[in-house]
């Protein structure tokens, strides 16, 4: 077997050929109707006893089976008879080692490789965002916590616990220079965070996440909304037409359309775009009516990053009646939004979010869903490091396995 032979079928080790005593197999089918080819190998050389010098003799073969990577849309077996070896002097045993193949492992380097590149589809860093998500069984609090660069949306780390506690020690494993370098820390609107951060990293400025700013505004408005239905009773044909246009309340005003009129059944088949069903929402209620214009206010200003804005209808002035008589729900998300409110103005500065972060948490949702869950928090974390293609694990892993294959490539 040449050289070439051996890098195609995704073995490299010098010292493994083709079995004479066994045929290839290149169209078998498995179990599950997958094509594969079945390599049929042979592993042997001479070797010296590792712990007397002595040359050992052959002491018959050990059969193992191993799965390679894809190869022509197939997917590759390799049978590879291992010779075993005997010292006559000292009576140690031994088998032969394929180079390809990590020790007291079963997987193939290639298809490792292979893994890290499909599972896709430097580190000082200056501005952090995290969040939490859902683990299960592996973190005492059901929650761990997923690490991103704020600049270039590089996934840093998947700790298995989100407990203060458990961040510090985390942290300190970094020298109190490297901490200090930090700028921004973008966070949701959790307070028990800020101080053991503000700790770790002195000289960082918090930035409330907007995502999470808008998500609260949007929770309160639609507890009015479900508050107003149940006043009407759900026989009522209020109740109905609250129940049914609930998304069109939680739009941005910008985003209704105010032209197309269209058949609506819930106001007696009259013809009304969108705007027009939202006016009649509203005509229901004065309470639901003050949620609505604290919601679309509070849009508009994240949006725009409109700082006076934002002010104007978190601090409202006495001719500003319509934001001082709130429902007790949007009175909530006022306070919250007052508590954070020199954060989300950091925010509109620095410009970054957890947006990233929550597309993350929706891609491991899938991964767990995929795998049926994981047994081990090891793997899961190395599970997500390699699916997403600019975690530091992915392009470090990546980088290595070209250069690994440049390096066999020039031999």
């Amino acid at each position: 077997m040449d050289n070439d032979i051996r890098i195609l079928i995704g073995l490299t080790d010098l010292n493994i050929d083709f079995d004479a005593k066994a045929e290839q197999h290149f169209n078998e089918t498995n179990l599950n109707g997958t094509a594969t080819i079945t390599w049929n190998l042979l592993l042997t050389y001479a070797t010296n006893c590792e712990k007397c010098g002595t040359p050992m003799v052959h002491n018959g073969i050990k059969m193992v089976t191993h799965k390679g990577p894809r190869s022509a849309f197939k997917f590759q077996n390799y049978r590879i008879r291992k010779q075993k070896f005997l010292c006559k002097k000292c009576g140690h045993t031994s088998i032969a080692h394929l180079t390809d193949i990590q020790p007291n492992n079963h997987i193939i380097d290639k298809v490792k490789q292979t893994a890290a590149m499909e599972l896709s589809e430097n580190v000082s860093q200056k501005h952090i965002a995290f969040d939490d998500f859902k683990s299960g069984k592996f973190a005492t609090s059901g929650m761990s916590m997923i690490l991103i660069d704020s600049v270039n949306h590089r996934i840093l780390d998947v700790m298995k616990e989100r407990g203060a506690g458990q961040l510090r020690a985390y942290f300190n494993q970094y020298s109190p220079s490297a901490r200090a370098a930090v700028k921004t820390i973008t966070v949701d609107l959790f307070t028990p965070y800020r101080a053991m951060i503000k700790d770790l990293f002195p000289n960082a400025n918090f930035e409330a996440d907007r995502f999470h700013v808008v998500t609260q505004a949007y929770r309160e408005l639609n507890k009015v909304r479900i508050s107003v239905m149940k006043q009407f009773g759900s026989d009522s044909k209020e109740y109905r037409q609250l129940k049914r246009f609930w998304k069109l309340l939680m739009k941005h005003e910008n985003a209704l359309d105010y032209k197309t009129s269209k058949n609506r059944i819930n106001f007696k088949h009259a013809y009304l775009t969108d705007k027009e069903v939202i006016d009649r929402l509203l005509a229901l209620s004065d309470e639901l009516r003050d949620a609505y214009a604290f919601y679309q206010v509070i849009l508009y200003a994240i949006e725009t990053r409109d700082e006076a804005e934002l002010k104007s209808v978190l601090y409202p002035t006495k001719n500003d009646a319509q934001y001082r008589s709130l429902p007790k729900a949007m009175k909530k998300d006022r306070r919250t939004i007052r508590k954070h409110f020199n954060e989300i103005i950091n925010s509109f500065i620095y410009g970054f979010s957890n947006g990233p972060i929550e597309g993350s948490n929706n891609k491991i949702k899938a991964i767990k869903r995929t795998a049926y869950g994981f047994r081990s928090f090891k793997n899961f974390r190395l599970r997500i490091l390699i699916s997403f293609k600019n975690s530091f694990y992915s392009m470090n892993y990546k980088q290595k396995a070209a250069d690994l294959n440049n390096v066999k490539s020039a031999a």
